[in-house]
């Protein structure tokens, strides 16, 4: 079979798979690749369908960020990590990475989120609040940073 039918066929699979939902071209290519396409018919395949809008890694990036926000938001170090082993392409996940807000903003928010407004307890209870911080990416001196703030309100 020809490279341009074995293009066409890894297409055909790839919107199969793909459906309504939404994926990286990353994991398409490894998708393809692990139905027994070649590297090159893959990377064909996904430029195809990425041309034609049926792949948006910005979209797939949303969908990533969508899930790590709230109580489960993380530095964007971390975040730029997680897009990568979504599968998102390496020039998409730095765009998207700095349209961020600062860890600094990002982290106060985690803490609003998981400890509420601050209160009469919640300076005694730093060194919980910059644990949680550090687990999910944010350096020292910014999970500090973070905590000042979160305490002014």
């Amino acid at each position: 079979m020809s490279d341009s039918n074995m293009t066409k066929e890894a297409v055909t699979c790839a919107i199969r798979h793909i459906g309504t939902g939404i994926y990286s071209s990353g994991k398409i290519r490894l998708y393809l690749m692990q139905r027994g396409y070649s590297e090159g018919i893959a990377a064909q395949a996904v430029s195809l369908l990425i041309d034609s809008g049926y792949i948006d890694d910005m979209r797939a990036s949303r969908k990533v960020l969508a899930a790590r926000s709230g109580k489960k938001q993380e530095s964007k170090q971390f975040m730029y990590q997680r897009l990568l082993e979504a599968g998102i392409d390496e020039k998409c996940a730095e765009i998207v990475v700095s349209e961020l807000d600062s860890d600094t903003v990002t982290c106060k928010s985690l803490y609003e989120s998981n400890f509420g407004s601050p209160d009469e307890g919640s300076l005694d209870r730093e060194d919980e609040f910059i644990k949680l911080a550090q687990l999910r990416g944010y350096s020292l001196e910014t999970a500090r940073s973070a905590f000042r703030r979160y305490l002014e309100g």
